[in-house]
């Protein structure tokens, strides 16, 4: 049997710890990873200015009109448009095909009465369908849909057949 003798443990000396600066009350270090700079927070105007453009979208999609929002925020009509741009660019991928259902079937709700009261003969309700028709098909996309396919067809199956 091998017997061991115990190993004798050293005293190391604890390292001096170096003289770190008083930081800013209002900086969280939990927000920051090791090298970088804590520097004052400026919160309050970002978030400000982030809850004015999470109204003025959520107005928007409520079908307030951008002059209305930008008079109800104190803003330029454009610069509404502009946040409203930006938000809709920030939509996740996933997102968007249930905004378009959701757009869709708002369009459906309201194309069902002007379709009856169009079929009727009523001259304002046509000019609204299709209008609700034209909305739909630039949202699905059917408008930028390449034209001439039964043409390409019709040649190819003519220089199959014909050999041509």
């Amino acid at each position: 049997m091998i017997t061991t003798a115990p190993i004798a443990h050293l005293e190391v000396p604890a390292l001096p710890t170096p003289d770190v600066p008083a930081l800013p009350q209002d900086v969280d270090l939990t927000e920051y990873a090791l090298g970088d700079t804590p520097r004052r927070r400026r919160t309050s105007k970002r978030i400000e200015r982030a809850t004015r453009r999470a109204e003025a979208f959520a107005l928007r999609r409520n079908g307030v009109s951008t002059a209305t929002i930008a008079q109800h925020l104190g803003v330029h009509p454009r610069t509404v448009s502009t946040w409203i741009r930006e938000a809709i660019q920030a939509i996740p991928e996933e997102d968007v095909a249930a905004i378009r259902a959701m757009e869709l079937e708002r369009l459906d709700a309201i194309l069902a009465p002007q379709m009856r009261l169009a079929l009727a003969g009523d001259g304002y309700a046509v000019d609204r369908v299709l209008r609700i028709m034209e909305r739909r098909a630039r949202l699905l996309g059917l408008d930028d849909a390449k034209t001439g396919g039964f043409e390409q067809v019709g040649a190819l199956l003519d220089r199959l057949v014909l050999g041509e």
